[in-house]
């Protein structure tokens, strides 16, 4: 699974969580992981394997392991809130 960045309006980041402002109107709040793993993925291409090592260097391996798995989960919610396209 790979991942970029849609169009949004604009974007605040504070204490490390970010508000993202979408092109649908939408006001989305995101979690400090959330906002980690929105930070690197751009508008190129990025792998979910590639997210799942930055978040692991940032926050830790996942207490019930599962990193990739967990990570796509967390891709596809930040796509299902229009933050992201998602391609398989």
């Amino acid at each position: 699974m790979r991942a970029r960045r849609l169009e949004i309006v604009d974007e605040y980041v504070e204490d490390g969580r970010a508000a993202v402002y979408t092109t649908k109107g939408m006001v989305v709040l995101l979690s400090e992981l959330a906002t980690t793993a929105w930070t690197v993925i751009g508008d190129e291409w990025v792998t979910a394997t590639d997210v799942a090592h930055l978040l692991v260097k940032e926050f830790g391996e996942p207490a019930e392991g599962m990193t990739e798995e967990l990570t796509e989960e967390s891709l596809r919610s930040l796509a299902e809130m229009g933050l992201i396209q998602l391609e398989a």
